[in-house]
């Protein structure tokens, strides 16, 4: 190592001292997050990557298996009809986006009421999940069911829809419940950056003579950059792992046609006890999900530049 090499490493570790020496209660404060991360995410995260390459059967002793686990996946048909479904049922985030935002946007223009409004937007968010899907699931029960007894009886519809038998009817279903139940999380997110938004930036639109579309691509979109990335990535992680209305409405049915990836995780683990094979699910889940939140993220910072510009 030559002397010049020596004076740069002397010179890294003078500059890690004097940050360390300056912030050590910052560091102090931060460390028992730091372990608390360690301990109850990444530890059983690294351990579920090992137990992923095992055969692991409930309430039994892993073997390791290698690879076999994600080849059995591979080479199963139905992952591939889970992994479709998955795709699909992905789509429940941009809906929820774009039911908050036209909400959002509304309260906003509003003069009187707008915190009765909100609150009635938010009801659906303040009862549990299981409740909302017990609710629907009896609107649209096809033979009992107020909607579709409503819809025949005004002749809407010819005969009723037995959407539990029809992959594409069931899909559908579960993500207009999935999307009606939790878009209020995107519009509280919204709402409060649309809140904190300059009114002189509107004037100044308003002076240049900039239409309302002008006004929202220009003005409101760029502002509230910051919190539709936020409450997208948030949701789009939730809505990859619920899965208790999707088992409550279809039971992951019919066939596998609404059994997600999250859907079909559960059932390897708590109806088929094959541990090992759901740890492969979660991975795979783990780095489709992944890979939803850093394309959003890279297109939309991609649409903002090429707005801004």
């Amino acid at each position: 190592m030559s002397t010049r090499d020596l004076f740069d490493v002397g010179s890294r570790t003078e500059r890690y001292r004097t940050v360390l020496s300056e912030n050590w209660f910052a560091y102090l404060l931060i460390m028992p997050v730091l372990l608390f991360l360690v301990v109850l995410m990444w530890l059983p995260f690294m351990q579920g990557i090992y137990m992923s390459f095992n055969e692991w059967p409930f309430g039994g002793d892993p073997t390791w298996v290698g690879l076999a686990n994600y080849e059995f996946l591979l080479n199963w048909e139905p992952f591939y009809t889970s992994l479709k479904a998955t795709m699909i049922f992905s789509l429940t985030t941009l809906f929820q986006l774009v039911v908050a935002l036209a909400a959002a946007l509304a309260v906003r223009e509003l003069r009187r009421g707008k915190s009765f409004v909100s609150a009635a937007f938010l009801l659906s968010y303040t009862m549990p999940p299981l409740v909302i899907g017990t609710i629907w699931a009896y609107l649209l029960e096809p033979d009992f069911g107020p909607v579709f007894g409503y819809l025949t009886q005004w002749n809407v519809l010819e005969e009723t829809i037995y959407w539990g038998s029809s992959g594409s009817m069931s899909l559908a279903v579960v993500i207009f419940v999935t999307t009606w139940t939790f878009w209020p999380f995107m519009f509280l997110i919204i709402s409060a950056s649309l809140e904190s938004i300059p009114e002189e930036l509107y004037e100044s639109a308003r002076m240049y003579g900039a239409n309302p579309l002008q006004t929202f691509l220009r003005v409101t979109l760029p502002q509230l950059k910051s919190a539709i990335l936020v409450a997208v990535s948030i949701r789009i992680i939730w809505n990859m792992t619920k899965i208790s209305q999707v088992l409550q409405l279809t039971n992951g049915g019919p066939g596998y046609d609404t059994s997600i990836l999250a859907v079909l995780l559960y059932q390897f683990a708590y109806e088929r006890g094959q541990m090992g094979i759901s740890y492969a699910i979660g991975i795979i889940l783990l780095l489709m999900t992944l890979g939803f939140v850093f394309v959003f993220i890279r297109e939309f910072e991609r649409a903002s530049e090429g707005a801004g510009a």
